[in-house]
């Protein structure tokens, strides 16, 4: 793993780009120790409704661990469904 930070976007988004044809800035940015804290948080606290991992690569080819993680929407007492956590490796 980097020392970059873990970007973190809203689930319900197109996480790309926006309508402008812009790259998608994250909602939120975290060590990698903290977003695996979160993830694992959530797990224990019986928030997670599914949680799935991924391996791929960014456009130029760098190397990122993607981890969907949907919630059960009274975790959080609102419509949020989930985030996207986007790992440098």
């Amino acid at each position: 793993m980097t020392n970059a930070p873990v970007n973190v976007h809203d689930i319900d988004w197109d996480l790309n780009w926006t309508p402008a044809g812009e790259p998608r800035k994250p909602w939120d940015q975290m060590p990698a120790e903290d977003a695996d804290d979160q993830l694992a948080l959530s797990r224990a606290l019986g928030e997670t409704l599914s949680e799935q991992e991924y391996l791929a690569t960014d456009r130029a080819g760098q190397p990122l661990r993607i981890v969907l993680l949907k919630v059960v929407p009274e975790a959080h007492q609102d419509a949020d469904l989930g985030a996207v956590y986007e790992f440098a490796l």
